[in-house]
């Protein structure tokens, strides 16, 4: 109860800033073997160039994983790029229209350690528009083995009246049990959070790039 608290007074303290400034921000919490980490980017885009950006992530992320890799997941490091201390491999993703799950197939590599391969990841994709203008897009885990325990992720659109909207990430992941002895909370910041940072970057870097083509043809 106590940790719930606390997570629902951060994301109000977290909410708020939002009106007051535009500095891009990512920090995480670690609990009970849990990572919450907390992802802002200031987007300078219309509200509907910005929430369709993010709406063609989730669409590819469906039914077309390879166009991402030119975009949203650029240099992520996802291919089996090399890394020093873990290697990913996001083969293949497969989803089911009936039942709103998305399988995802990929490795995961500890070079001169372990090998995890052909790790099979089940979420529930759900979206929804808000009357002000906010949309959210969230993904919760339904099923994995080795690398993941449960994770969720929201990824929401706000609207503001400065001419720009905000990308919010918050994400909650726990590893199994020998990658939550393996990452560290310092390794986290090495293995994870700087993806999930040049993530968010890439997706205000296209919505950015789309508002400046529709400038110029309104010209």
């Amino acid at each position: 109860m106590k940790k719930r608290s606390f997570l629902i007074l951060f994301n109000l303290l977290f909410l708020t800033t939002l009106s007051a400034s535009t500095t891009d921000s990512i920090s995480t919490v670690y609990k009970n073997s849990e990572y919450v980490t907390y992802c802002q980017v200031w987007v300078k885009a219309s509200d509907s160039i910005s929430y369709n950006t993010a709406l063609d992530y989730d669409n590819q992320m469906r039914y077309d994983l390879d166009a991402l890799f030119s975009w949203a997941l650029k240099g992520m490091n996802l291919r089996k790029e090399k890394n020093e201390l873990m290697m990913f491999y996001l083969k293949s993703t497969s989803f089911n229209k009936e039942t709103n799950v998305l399988k995802c197939d990929g490795d995961v590599i500890v070079p001169g350690l372990i090998t995890i391969p052909n790790i099979i990841v089940e979420s529930q994709l759900s979206s929804k528009v808000f009357s002000n203008g906010k949309s959210n897009f969230k993904l919760s885990m339904l099923s994995a083995k080795g690398f993941i325990r449960s994770m969720y992720n929201s990824f929401s659109v706000i609207p503001t009246k400065n001419k720009g909207n905000w990308y919010i990430l918050e994400t909650h992941v726990k590893f199994g049990w020998f990658f939550d002895i393996f990452i560290t909370q310092s390794r986290f910041k090495t293995i994870m959070e700087w993806r999930l940072k040049q993530f968010m970057h890439n997706l205000r870097d296209e919505a950015e790039k789309r508002e400046k083509i529709s400038v110029k043809k309104k010209l």
